[in-house]
């Protein structure tokens, strides 16, 4: 629970409950409206928080004078009626009619009842028909005095009689519905539904669900026979206006907000934004349906509603009631609900102020509320990295370490001069001459890009202590990006809103923490400029600790070994144990991580031959008109002609001239390279998505000019996970595929994603699939295989993160005020992190391996809670740790993008969920401090810091 005042220094004059999971209850659309509330009335917020609503006595919970609560998953709408009984605050949606839309008999009776048109159905019930909840009946009757409700569902209040099912209609007693038609189950909370079609419209069915990547429907050929148990509504199916519906919101009485989207009954493609919501569109209602929308409002009682029309040949039916349900994405929407709830309020604002009236003990500043904040960020969107490496001993390079005998940074445009004098130097005196040339050329054209840096590591003899050789590691790239830019300017503003709701005065003592790096600097100043509220200087608000948050040696050895491990398990042949596998989160029915880089290997091989076909017959210049982030064709080619190096066989034995008799050894690219893949693909799919279609285009075309061949059809390898073949779990391969190397199995729909975007070639799509998987696999388990390498990788890597973590803990339970800690770092730190939280032996909501890919703004979020119950004597401390993915989707492919080229950042979600704070400290300092190992941690962590030559602001 947590709460805050609407103005400074005044005591709000009324409390507004929110009684709803954290999932809901913390929502983007909720944030915006609780916030614009708070400017329209002298209210106090309260959310009521999963840990009360779950865990607590109705008796306990926060008293309020109006109260916001609704149902969604696993929430307990049993203690909330209570709630509304022992309380009586004024509530906004009618709380015991919510559990009317559970069933879908209750509702199209209710429709029917109240005039609302509604498609032709018939009713097969084998549950005893429907059961209304008492209090729900007497709630409808105050709201309804002309109708009774056990009248309006007495039709469906038994079994269904005389049921008779053909080949083309399904008959219950006298009334017949001829296909096609709708199966929906009368739980109102199950979305799969099923449609099945005519013979004449060639048979087979349609299976409905919950959005999944970019599919909401798939269809089913053997779908032919409705279901012979269960209870099912069966609705005629209606060819709507431009095949779409119409999703509809209200606000009471007086404000009707509705969008436009493609139905899912028509090809189950979902059409998606840059945020990976769905398209939608604002359309006008018409007079009829304004009306219509009212009346649904009004007889549940939910003043706050979601309904589904129809529009079929000029009438409108509703298809569904849903309750409480907000716009995404609408400041005007946000506007006119925190205001008409406002109004609402003050409307009834006879209702007795329970400021003075309920027991002091849950008052809200009594109940739970947020005590302090730490949260540890990834940066924010970024260029690819690019880095290449090279070993050597040449005394102009030994002189640039001015006998330090650790690894140094050489990074600002002097420095590099001096990395470029070195060179030539060593050229002059004929040292290593081929690797230098090939510095120098990477030097001469990246030392003027953001992000460039030089690292020379000395390597010594562990016998004689002498200096063995130098290696000499130059990276560039990876600089902060526009999309970058708007992430961080979003992420401080919902966070803003987000602390200014559950407890404003944690803005009050802010520390902020960053690594040294530019692009982790430039997501840290973007961010706490906006989470300050734009201030006219945020000069001194931000450290920087290479320490804490900058990269690090110390685990160099322990990630190498644990690579050399990656990439034997992925040589060709290696049947990875299924264990193993499902403790990695390999997809089931993938085949085996190997055959899959295979696929990869093929597939690079002939888009390399696309794009250098279309580079020789298309002028590159004009494919895309607009370049951001330092790019340009030429950088594109670049870029992707050194990954084609590595994923790619160039000893020809892909050529197809192999004879049977002497089989040509498999290839096998490294699959380090496949995070670097990945990152590439990812970034080019959102800055330059034109240039990335048009050059990977015409591939049919392509192929016929060259003479590569497709390696084998994957489509009947046996599933990593299973021991032989099982046909049922295989689909054909894609119709719009040009190779039957692009068959891996369908049978994960949620990895077989589709598009109507004609302009994205087969092997493109299919690329971004596979790579994506193989990430998944490999990226984490860089940071170790075995829990024990995990934890040791994550000790030496973050480490002095952790303590200072915990030590923020401490601090936010002694003191007197609330404070804010955050820390921004890179991807290694967020990893081990994570790593360390999951290995700590506390009960996690998630397994690790179900987590997305740590995305660009990743967070990893500690939140305290106090609750003082008996005058400060008492007071207790709960943490619950969260975790967002930051601006990810599954398949960016699938989204339009905008001008910004900006992914949003995802939601946080609890990953462990509130726990006593004493416990929890505990815990960790069992696992992580009071361990014998950890002097010899700390020495090697000291050891194997980096240095960096001697910066210009220093």
């Amino acid at each position: 629970m947590a709460s805050n005042l609407a103005l400074d220094g005044e005591k709000a004059h009324y409390v507004v409950g929110v009684c709803a999971m954290d999932k809901k209850a913390r929502s983007k659309p909720m944030r915006y409206i609780l916030n614009r509330m708070l400017g329209y009335g002298n209210f106090e917020i309260v959310i009521f928080g999963d840990k009360t609503i779950i865990d607590e006595e109705v008796e306990n919970w926060p008293g309020c004078d109006f109260l916001l609560c609704f149902f969604s998953s696993g929430f307990p709408l049993n203690k909330a009626i209570e709630y509304v009984r022992l309380r009586k605050p004024f509530i906004v949606n009618d709380v015991c009619m919510q559990s009317f839309l559970w069933d879908r008999r209750i509702v199209l009776s209710i429709l029917d009842a109240i005039g609302v048109s509604t498609p032709k159905r018939v009713v097969v019930s084998r549950d005893g028909g429907v059961k209304v909840d008492p209090e729900g009946a007497l709630m409808f009757n105050k709201h309804n005095p002309d109708l009774d409700v056990h009248q309006v569902v007495s039709d469906y209040a038994h079994d269904a009689e005389d049921v008779v099912m053909t080949a083309d209609a399904i008959q219950v007693a006298n009334e017949t519905l001829d296909k096609p038609f709708l199966e929906k189950p009368v739980n109102g909370e199950d979305h799969n539904i099923n449609i099945y079609y005519s013979k004449a419209q060639g048979g087979g069915g349609r299976r409905l669900f919950r959005k999944v990547g970019n599919k909401s429907s798939e269809y089913d050929p053997d779908l032919n026979v409705p279901k012979g148990d269960g209870s099912w509504v069966y609705e005629a199916m209606m060819e709507a206006e431009n095949a779409e519906d119409i999703k509809v919101y209200t606000v009471g009485q007086t404000y009707i907000h509705a969008e436009t989207r493609k139905s899912p009954t028509v090809d189950g493609l979902v059409k998606r934004n840059n945020e990976g919501k769905e398209i939608r569109y604002v359309t006008e209602l018409t007079p009829e349906e304004k009306e219509m929308a009212c009346k649904v409002s009004k007889a549940f009682g939910q003043m706050i509603c979601g309904l589904d029309l129809l529009r079929v040949n000029g009438k409108s039916y509703v298809i569904d009631v849903n309750g409480w349900s907000f716009v995404k994405g609408n400041d005007h929407y946000y506007d006119q609900c925190a205001k008409l709830l406002s109004q609402a309020f003050y409307i009834n604002e006879a209702n007795k102020n329970y400021h003075s009236t309920i027991p002091k003990e849950i008052l809200p500043a009594n109940t739970w509320r947020l005590k302090g904040f730490a949260a540890v960020f990834r940066h924010a969107d970024r260029t690819p990295k690019n880095k290449h490496k090279i070993s050597l001993v040449a005394q102009p390079f030994i002189d640039l370490l001015e006998g330090s005998t650790q690894e140094v940074v050489f990074r600002q445009k002097h420095q590099l001069q001096l990395v470029m004098d070195a060179i030539n130097k060593s050229l002059e005196m004929k040292l290593e001459e081929k690797k230098l040339l090939s510095v120098k050329e990477i030097l001469e054209r990246k030392s003027e890009l953001p992000g460039t840096k030089v690292q020379v590591k000395p390597i010594f003899d562990k016998d004689s202590n002498s200096l063995r050789k130098l290696q000499v590691n130059i990276k560039w790239g990876g600089e902060f990006t526009h999309a970058g830019l708007h992430q961080s300017k979003d992420l401080g503003e919902n966070l803003r809103n987000d602390m200014n709701i559950l407890n404003k005065h944690v803005m009050d003592d802010i520390s902020i923490l960053s690594s040294s790096e530019r692009r982790v600097r430039a997501t840290a100043d973007v961010f706490t400029r906006y989470f300050l509220g734009q201030p006219k200087s945020i000069e001194g608000v931000i450290s920087e600790s290479k320490y804490l948050l900058d990269d690090s040696n110390a685990a160099k050895e322990q990630m190498d070994s644990v690579k050399k491990q990656l990439k034997v398990l992925l040589q060709p042949g290696n049947e990875i144990p299924a264990q193993l596998l499902q403790q990695a989160g390999w997809p089931e029915n993938m085949p085996q991580p190997h055959i899959v880089l295979q696929e990869v290997s093929a597939i690079m091989t002939r888009m390399r031959a696309v794009m250098r076909l279309n580079w020789a017959n298309k002028n590159v210049d004009q494919l895309q008109r607009r370049w951001c982030c330092f790019e340009s064709p030429n950088l594109f080619k670049e870029r992707w002609e050194k990954m084609f190096s590595n994923f790619c066989n160039s000893s020809g034995s892909d050529s197809g001239d192999s004879s049977p008799a002497s089989p040509k050894p498999v290839y096998c690219p490294d699959p380090s390279g496949i995070p670097e893949l990945y990152d590439s693909l990812k970034y080019d799919a959102l800055h330059n998505r034109q240039f990335l279609e048009a050059i990977f285009s015409d591939a049919e075309q392509a192929l016929q000019t060259s003479s590569l061949s497709s390696t084998p059809s994957l489509s009947n390898s046996t599933p990593a996970t299973s021991t032989a073949p099982d046909a049922s779990s295989h689909h054909s391969v894609d119709s719009t595929s040009t190779s039957s190397s692009s068959s891996i199995s369908d049978s994960h729909s949620q990895y077989n994603y589709r598009t109507n975007t004609h302009d994205i070639s087969p092997d493109l799509r299919n690329l971004y699939k596979y790579v994506r998987i193989l990430f998944n696999f490999i990226a984490p388990q860089e940071y170790g295989i075995s829990d024990e390498e995990k934890k040791t990788i994550g000790m030496l890597i973050s480490y002095p993160l952790l303590k200072s973590i915990l030590n923020d803990m401490e601090d936010f339970k002694a003191s007197d005020n609330p404070k804010t800690r955050l820390y921004f770092t890179k991807e290694s730190h967020v990893h081990a992190l994570l790593n360390l939280v999951y290995l700590s032996g506390l009960p996690t909501k998630y397994p690790r391996p179900i987590l997305p890919e740590l995305d660009f703004l990743t967070q990893i979020t500690f939140e305290l809670y106090e609750r003082n119950r008996h005058n400060g004597t008492e007071k207790e401390y709960s943490l619950r740790i969260g975790f967002s993915p930051g601006a990810h989707y599954d398949s960016v492919l699938d989204l339009r993008m905008d001008a910004e080229h900006c992914l949003k950042v995802a939601p946080r979600r609890n990953i462990i969920s509130h726990l006593s704070l004493d416990a929890v400290l505990d815990h960790y300092k069992s696992a992580y401090v009071r361990i014998p190992e950890l002097a010899q941690i700390e020495k090697q962590i000291d050891e194997r810091k980096l240095y960096y030559a001697q910066e210009d602001n220093e």
